[in-house]
């Protein structure tokens, strides 16, 4: 991303997006799977608050095959903005949203025959053609999937109902992330134990896939066909304390600028409650982005920012909509100097794993916690190519779909 890329327009707090770099990630992760093993760019929580249409695009234009989400919503709002790819839904669905997805078009994702047996009703009306599923195994993760007998059930029902074609059998690992732990092995085995059923019977189960971000940088003891790349798409890797490998970079950076600079005299405090009380003569700047933002009020008092790449300290509580951070003495700062949030790193700013450990969580739950208020430009070649904001998208360059 150009140290030198400024707004010029419209709210003065953005995120900027390089799209470069999620085309970058899928490469990346497409030469370490090798050419037999295609990618599921998973854009859930709209691609984890990149923006679900620009980074969906992106990462097809770069060789992802398909596309995950979470939610029936999310699937229309990819084919409402023009994309045909395959799209898995991963999450469970309501038995009233299944003709939504069928007539979308959407992948879903089952893990009971009476829920199958659903959908395949629902396929059959309407001369909609057949309904592709994927089956999921609850591997020992206790969340969304099949029990092992189900799953067995399950895949040899779809094999029977010509209203269905069953496109392809996953589970999901609990703890990849972790090299040393013993029980992605035990997940496994029992998934390949379920395979092993199938094949006897000569059940066809389509497309296997395992790993997820964490899993695809491990080895593991069973064939795929693909991998679902998620939080690692954007840069991101998936436990603090073991970065991603060479060639993944992280792609967004939430920007704003100085709307007031504010003259501190010692004993003058800052914001609701008056946590802060400066100590001495100083200059503070009003920062317009806040909680409502995604910039958290956690980060009240301890929290930074970086101005022409030096760290400033939050000053008293993060509001609504604004925040305080002071200022050094003898700095150049005036009003309209960009001020960098939280990002890459590359102009001194905190990252998004560093204020993640700084408040005890996950870098997954900050940058999906960036509001659609904020604007987000998105970038590619150097440049903005196109932006997003509460009033939709406006495209400067063509893109692929």
């Amino acid at each position: 991303m150009s140290a030198f890329t400024t707004r010029r327009s419209g709210r003065p707090t953005w995120a900027e997006i390089d799209l470069d770099r999620i085309a970058g990630n899928v490469a990346a992760t497409m030469s370490i799977v090798g050419p037999d093993v295609r990618v599921m760019a998973v854009v859930k929580a709209d691609a984890y608050g990149h923006g679900a249409s620009w980074v969906g695009r992106a990462a097809i234009g770069a060789g992802a095959a398909e596309l995950a989400v979470a939610t029936v919503d999310e699937g229309t709002e990819l084919r409402r903005a023009g994309l045909t790819a395959p799209i898995l839904v991963l999450g469970p669905i309501s038995p009233g949203e299944v003709e939504t997805a069928l007539d979308q078009r959407l992948t879903l994702t089952i893990a009971s025959p009476d829920f199958l047996r659903l959908v395949a009703t629902v396929a059959t009306s309407g001369n909609r053609g057949p309904a592709t599923v994927h089956l999921k195994l609850d591997s020992g993760m206790r969340r969304f999937g099949a029990t092992e007998g189900d799953f067995v059930a399950t895949a040899r029902l779809a094999a029977d109902l010509p209203s269905l074609r069953l496109g392809g059998v996953y589970t999901h690992l609990a703890d990849a992330d972790d090299q040393d732990s013993h029980f992605v092995a035990e997940q496994v085995a029992i998934f390949t134990r379920a395979l092993h059923r199938l094949t006897e019977d000569a059940v066809p189960v389509g497309t296997v896939h395992v790993a997820n971000s964490a899993g695809i940088f491990r080895s593991l003891d069973v064939p795929v066909e693909m991998v679902r790349l998620g939080v690692a798409l954007y840069g991101i890797a998936p436990a603090a304390g073991q970065p991603l490998p060479l060639g993944y970079a992280p792609a967004m950076s939430i920007r704003s600028t100085v709307s007031r600079l504010v003259p501190l005299a010692a004993g003058d405090t800052v914001g609701y409650g008056r946590t802060y009380q400066a100590e001495t003569p100083g200059v503070a700047a009003l920062v317009p982005i806040g909680y409502a933002d995604g910039f958290p009020r956690a980060l009240s008092n301890v929290g930074e920012m970086a101005i022409g790449g030096t760290r400033v300290p939050v000053l008293g509580r993060v509001s609504m909509d604004q925040t305080v951070v002071g200022l050094p003495p003898g700095g150049r700062t005036t009003v309209g100097t960009v001020v960098d949030v939280v990002g890459t790193g590359e102009r001194g700013e905190p990252t998004f794993a560093s204020v993640a450990e700084l408040l005890g969580t996950i870098a997954y739950e900050l940058v999906t916690g960036i509001s659609r208020r904020v604007p987000r430009d998105y970038l590619a070649g150097g440049r903005v190519v196109g932006s997003r904001t509460l009033a939709g998208d406006q495209e400067r360059k063509g893109l692929g779909t």
